[in-house]
């Protein structure tokens, strides 16, 4: 093997080894990858050994509902009527408002959050809004439900959109 020879194949070697840190290195603390890619999320609760680890096995992220959701919407912006097109928007999709929209708890909100009702139901809820935030309000900042919000929203609600200007914005283009 000449020089050249070798050093590509200590490259490569080395490109091999770094990948392989690189997928196992590093702790995944959702279940979203095991589940999308098609392959069933581990199941765990034993070391290789068969001895307990006791931990739990990771919960698989439940498929988002995309009718029927109850939501609410608020504008946390100056933009006259942003909180009800979201609203409007969602409605039009087949989510349901139980109330019309208002204005959010504090107002001159930068980035749109989506926030979900962590109750028993978490998971789901969860799900639900990161779709919303997904679908329709370009990968919004998702969030359980904080207390200052919840004040405000109905208790069947699940959904909060809170408007802020990066997509209110848009809105008066």
């Amino acid at each position: 093997m000449n020089l050249s020879t070798g050093r590509v194949v200590i490259i490569v070697a080395l490109i091999v080894v770094g990948l392989a840190v690189l997928a196992n290195g590093f702790v995944d603390d959702s279940a979203t990858l095991a589940t999308s890619s098609g392959s069933p999320a581990p199941t765990g609760g034993s070391s290789p050994t068969g001895s307990p680890t006791g931990s739990a096995a990771p919960t698989p992220t439940p498929a988002p509902q995309t009718k029927g959701v109850l939501f609410m919407a608020l504008n946390g912006t100056d933009v006259a009527g942003a909180g009800a097109a979201a609203q409007t928007m969602l409605t039009d999709d087949g989510y349901k408002a139980p109330q019309d929209a208002a204005d959010a708890p504090v107002q001159g909100v930068k980035k749109t959050t989506i926030y979900y009702r962590d109750d028993d139901n978490a998971a789901q809820n969860k799900a639900d809004a990161t779709y919303v935030a997904d679908t329709y309000f370009g990968g919004a900042q998702v969030k359980p439900l904080d207390a200052e919000v919840d004040s405000m929203v109905p208790p069947n609600v699940t959904v909060v959109v809170v408007v802020g200007e990066d997509w209110a914005s848009k809105l008066t283009k």
